[in-house]
């Protein structure tokens, strides 16, 4: 009885194991992540830097595209974004033939190496911050057969606008300067070489909502920014997203009160269906 019961045992566990090998998601996981060994804190860089420029780097790329905007008057900038990433790991290819034809996968990013990417002129860190839902966020990132990640998770941020100035008393219903800068915490662009998603060196505006409080009257474009410091021959690489923004409207005794009328809010979000980069008319 007790053989008969160790062979049932023994079977089950084959079926079961034969039935995961016979899915193909299955297999491909297993190949690429457990197989391999996968090593997720371990930059996906095919050499080590070289010393004089950025071939061996690996390119990200990042965008972003704004939901809604909110204002205080100590210039502090309350965003709801989906950011937007790319790159390839190389550890990350595969010949879709032999998977069925599978040409990507679904994943948690939290099990794929990221980009160690912060806003450097966050309002907040710890708990709740930009590096923090960053770090945890429960977003699924594409990875194709090709090695290329996609990763576009629902990121929340505050950021000090113009934090390198003493803000001033103004009318809060004027336009307002502010930017958000997002770079590397450790790599330079030797390691990393931070580029625009899809070549595009600007807000994505054409998904933010018409019932934001604030909106963008106008964009600088020309993101991605490198500096360079006298002790050292590589460059530290940001995309410095540089905007204007508008109180559109307030909620007063439960009304809304509008700050610019809704004919001009609707002539401003029919300019960024094609987002713009530099605002030929004066919407402000």
């Amino acid at each position: 009885a007790a053989g008969m019961k160790s062979g049932f045992l023994l079977f089950l566990v084959f079926g079961f194991t034969l039935a995961k090998n016979n899915n193909a998601f299955s297999r491909l996981i297993d190949d690429l992540f457990d197989d391999a060994d996968y090593e997720k804190d371990a930059i996906p860089m095919l050499k080590p830097a070289d010393k004089t420029s950025n071939v061996n780097a690996i390119n990200v790329g990042v965008g972003m595209s704004i939901i809604t905007m909110d204002y205080d008057p100590a210039e502090v900038l309350t965003a709801n974004t989906w950011m937007k990433f790319t790159w390839t790991d190389y550890r990350l290819k595969w010949d879709a033939n032999q998977y069925e034809g599978i040409s990507n996968i679904k994943i948690p990013a939290s099990r794929l190496w990221r980009p160690d990417l912060s806003v450097y002129n966050a309002y907040d860190f710890g708990s709740g911050s930009f590096d923090d839902r960053y770090a945890a966020s429960p977003s699924n990132a594409i990875v194709y057969s090709s090695g290329k990640v996609l990763w576009i998770p629902p990121l929340p941020m505050k950021v000090n606008c113009q934090h390198d100035k003493v803000a001033k008393i103004t009318n809060q219903n004027d336009p307002q300067e502010c930017n958000i800068k997002i770079g590397s915490w450790t790599y330079d662009g030797f390691h990393l070489n931070l580029t625009a998603y899809d070549g595009e060196e600007y807000m994505e505006l054409s998904d933010m909502t018409k019932n934001s409080p604030y909106v963008v009257t106008s964009q600088e474009g020309d993101a991605i920014k490198n500096t360079y410091y006298p002790c050292c021959a590589e460059p530290y690489m940001a995309a410095d997203f540089r905007f204007t923004v508008q109180k559109a409207f307030a909620i007063e005794e439960g009304e809304k009160v509008f700050n610019k009328s809704p004919e001009e809010l609707e002539e401003l979000f029919e300019l960024y269906k094609n987002t713009f980069k530099h605002v030929e008319k004066n919407y402000e």
